[in-house]
């Protein structure tokens, strides 16, 4: 492997890593035919980055600066080698990181990326598609374009209709504007202490509406849960786990906050019966308050989840009584013991969760 074209023309680059799949030479060149051969300045985003080529690659043909994103040792060190190699390394960045958790601290930084490259694992998740996309808009400049390299067999962090596409093989590249990747995506928050059959009704109906629904998980809560926020957010995973548009997140501080930093412009909430709609309308009026362009939607519960609360799943299952068909069947063991067990058999099942 080689830089194609710049001031780094021609410099070879390291050995890949045992386990990492980097983008062929020849598909490079061809990516960088359609992206224009030379830039003039402009900051460069390179997730998954392997041995860092395609980012080098941009800084050579005149990129000013690029962050790379990486969570394996041995690739992140042949992206500080090949940088050496090529005398770049001034104007770089490596996160040594898991893709979701950088994409949270970049996008608390100021400043947008004129290209960004997402070239994820082949076997990559779909909900770790649809939490890439929700990041994507915010980070990606007015005028700049995304670059994704997938294989025809990988979920799709963008829709398919949308960008221009060519396939290399097994391998598609796809050029996305900013404008591609809209999308519509809605919040729903909730302490989830625990979740419920009714909780799990409204997030499956929100996520046939929305591109992606982000479940928000409390950690600021008045009184002590039972279980942790991220106990919480490992049961909703599980129960979740077959909707590919829906991920999990822990909140902190104020929820339109947290919506604009998700891309949001809505907030789910599911309304039980009318005694809900007051205390759910103040909020959703405050809400506006702090944020005019974010929208609260309210969806109705199904006639049969209209009693159900987590209070209810709590106080049943601490007085002994039966919680079937109350919460997914997937976790009842586990809420059967978290909520009525205690010290041994509660410290055993918490190590379950995780």
């Amino acid at each position: 492997m080689r830089i194609i074209a710049g001031e780094a023309r021609g410099v070879r680059l390291t050995n890949v890593p045992l386990g990492v799949r980097p983008t062929a030479d020849r598909i490079r060149e061809s990516l960088f035919n359609r992206l224009g051969q030379f830039f003039d300045g402009g900051n460069v985003l390179d997730l998954y980055a392997g041995t860092g080529a395609l980012g080098i690659e941009a800084l050579s043909r005149g990129c000013e600066r690029a962050v790379f994103v990486e969570k394996d040792r041995g690739a992140v060190e042949a992206i500080r080698e090949n940088l050496r190699r090529t005398g770049l390394q001034e104007r770089a960045e490596i996160i040594r990181d898991d893709v979701g958790r950088a994409l949270e601290r970049l996008s608390g930084r100021d400043g947008t990326y004129n290209l960004i490259f997402i070239d994820p694992p082949y076997r990559i998740a779909a909900p770790e598609a649809g939490n890439v996309q929700v990041r994507l808009h915010a980070l990606l400049a007015p005028d700049g374009r995304a670059v994704i390299e997938s294989s025809s067999r990988s979920p799709e962090i963008v829709g398919s209709k949308k960008g221009e596409s060519r396939r290399y093989g097994d391998t598609v590249v796809t050029i996305f504007e900013r404008s591609d990747l809209t999308m519509n995506v809605a919040v729903c928050p909730g302490s989830f202490d625990p979740i419920t059959t009714g909780h799990l009704d409204i997030i499956r109906r929100a996520a046939g509406i929305f591109d992606h629904v982000v479940i928000a998980v409390g950690r600021n809560l008045r009184k002590g849960p039972r279980l942790t926020a991220t106990e919480r957010a490992q049961l909703i995973e599980t129960v979740t786990s077959d909707i590919d548009n829906v991920s999990v997140e822990l909140m902190d501080g104020l929820l339109v906050d947290f919506a604009r930093e998700q891309g949001a412009r809505v907030i789910v909430k599911g309304l039980r019966a009318v005694s809900d709609f007051e205390s759910e309308f103040e909020q959703a009026q405050l809400n506006r308050t702090l944020s005019p362009q974010i929208e609260t939607v309210f969806i109705m519960s199904a006639a049969e989840y209209s009693f159900l609360s987590s209070s209810a799943v709590r106080e049943i299952a601490g007085l002994g009584g039966e919680v079937r068909g109350l919460v997914p069947d997937v976790i009842l063991d586990v809420v059967r013991e978290i909520y009525s067990g205690s010290g041994d058999q509660t410290e055993a099942t918490r190590q379950r969760i995780g």
